[in-house]
């Protein structure tokens, strides 16, 4: 029987899958429809007349009503919230339903679908709410073998047993009655547990407040790029602000303003073709340095390793020597003649770092393994690619990820690089760069920080997002780099 309510549960949680993602996709829908709608000041001389921005009252027709801008400003807040409630619990679940075994349920599980179901509800997804509900009365069943009439009889006198433990007076013992021996005994233990629960209060006290130092720049990131001109330079500003005060008006104007779209393929050309030639010498370099010997090998990776104390910046001017005219002549030619993506991507294929983690990993391969498979014939390229790279894939995930976010990062080699070809040089610009370099100011001057944030949060955000998405597989990566030698 428990069988067959486990697998009645895990078949109805599937077809909640189905609504759940049925419900972020029409989120997102809606959320892009809306944003397209978002009116954007009047462009003059080529530019947008910004001073106007927060002054702008536009009304917007959709589904036969008319909104105002506050209103339009409620219902997007409200679907990029049902967004980022939704779809993180979409993919935890699914991994949960994933790896669940039919011992894992309890009384716990069957509480988790009941609170599940109450924020499908106020998301406005009735259908994933009431597969959810109905779950959690399977799930009860299950555990406690209760029919929802059942469960709903048992209710009052669990919670009239609960109030009960809660209030009850616990007994006092008559220490008088003890020996000497049994009271410093207790004694001891209620020192003990006082110790205990005094180092874990402030251990996680101190966890907060480091948390809540983290959390806050990012938070004042993402709320300033929501305000208006005059809430972003407020003497006073609003911690907390209203979701029908949120201009999300600010990033249509920021992604119209800035290009982003170019910058983000110049972006990606130069991380997907700098990680893929990073990975290969860092794959073909730690294997020669962990494997094959040579003389001077160890000589070798320590001159190596001492570079690694130089600056990235004392390389600058030598590496600029060598892409540019008097070298390659890959910059500082005539217009046409440059060639901007080779001179951001070549110097920058080869990482110290990224050959001694993934070495570290190649050295933990028992000796033994290696050569058993160089006396049955194998080739230390077959050894490399069927053998170690498959040990090491979590190190070369890690390896990726990493050189992507500096990739991404990337200003002050990319900025030196675009920064003497003029207006075709801009036009090979990385995300920081135009992020730096494109200024959002007023008639008068003024620059509008509301906007400069938001263009920070656009870049910010997405690395965020992979961080946590893949932060698992990071830490996992450099921890099995270990440190033996």
């Amino acid at each position: 029987m428990n069988k067959e309510l486990f697998k009645k549960s895990n078949k109805i949680e599937k077809i909640t899958f189905v609504f759940d993602f049925l419900a972020i996709f029409i989120y997102a829908m809606l959320f892009l429809t809306l944003f397209k709608m978002l009116a954007l000041p009047e462009v003059v001389d080529g530019r947008m007349n910004l001073d106007n921005l927060q002054f702008m009252t536009p009304t917007y027709e959709f589904l036969n009503r008319t909104l105002d801008k506050y209103q339009m400003n409620t219902i997007i807040s409200l679907l990029v919230l049902f967004i980022l409630v939704a779809f993180p619990m979409f993919i935890i679940n699914i991994k949960k339903l994933k790896n669940r075994t039919i011992y894992e349920i309890n009384s716990y599980t069957a509480t988790s679908k009941f609170i599940q179901s109450i924020i499908n509800l106020l998301s406005f997804n009735p259908f994933s709410a009431a597969l959810r509900m109905y779950n959690m009365f399977i799930l009860i069943e299950f555990v406690k073998g209760y029919k929802p009439k059942e469960f709903f009889k048992s209710i009052y006198p669990a919670i009239k047993n609960k109030l009960k433990q809660i209030f009850k007076k616990k007994e006092k013992i008559d220490e008088s009655k003890l020996d000497s021996y049994s009271i410093s005994l207790k004694q001891s233990i209620r020192r003990q547990n006082a110790i205990k629960i005094t180092r874990g209060l402030f251990t996680y006290l101190f966890l907060l407040i480091m948390a809540i130092i983290i959390i806050i720049p990012f938070y004042w990131m993402i709320i300033t790029s929501l305000k208006d001109f005059s809430g972003a330079t407020s003497t006073n500003p609003d911690f907390l602000i209203g979701i029908s005060r949120m201009n999300w008006v600010n990033y249509k104007v920021v992604l119209t303003e800035l290009n982003f779209g170019l910058y983000l393929k110049n972006t990606t050309i130069v991380a997907l073709f700098s990680t893929t030639g990073t990975i290969i010498t860092t794959i073909l370099a730690a294997y020669a340095f962990a494997r094959i010997e040579f003389k001077g090998r160890e000589v070798l990776f320590s001159i190596l390793i001492m570079t690694m104390m130089i600056p990235g910046e004392l390389y600058i001017i030598t590496n600029f020597i060598t892409v540019s005219k008097n070298g390659f002549g890959w910059v500082g030619m005539p217009a046409g003649e440059n060639n901007y993506f080779l001179a951001m991507i070549i110097p920058f294929v080869t990482s110290i770092s990224y050959i001694f983690f993934l070495r570290q990993n190649f050295k933990q391969v028992p000796e033994s393994l290696y050569k058993a498979a160089r006396v049955d014939g194998c080739s230390d390229f077959k050894f490399l690619t069927r053998v170690m790279v498959p040990i090491a894939s979590p190190t070369i995930f890690t390896i990726t990820i990493l050189n992507v976010f500096s990739s991404w990062n990337a200003y002050i080699w990319p900025r030196i690089i675009t920064g003497v070809g003029g207006l075709e040089g801009q036009s090979y610009w990385l995300i920081s760069n135009a992020l730096r370099d494109t200024a959002f100011v007023q008639e008068n001057g003024r620059v509008m920080y509301n906007l400069q944030i938001a263009a920070s949060a656009l870049v910010t955000v997405p690395l965020l997002i992979v961080f946590f998405m893949f932060r698992k597989y990071i830490m996992n990566g450099i921890g099995r780099s270990g440190t033996k030698g």
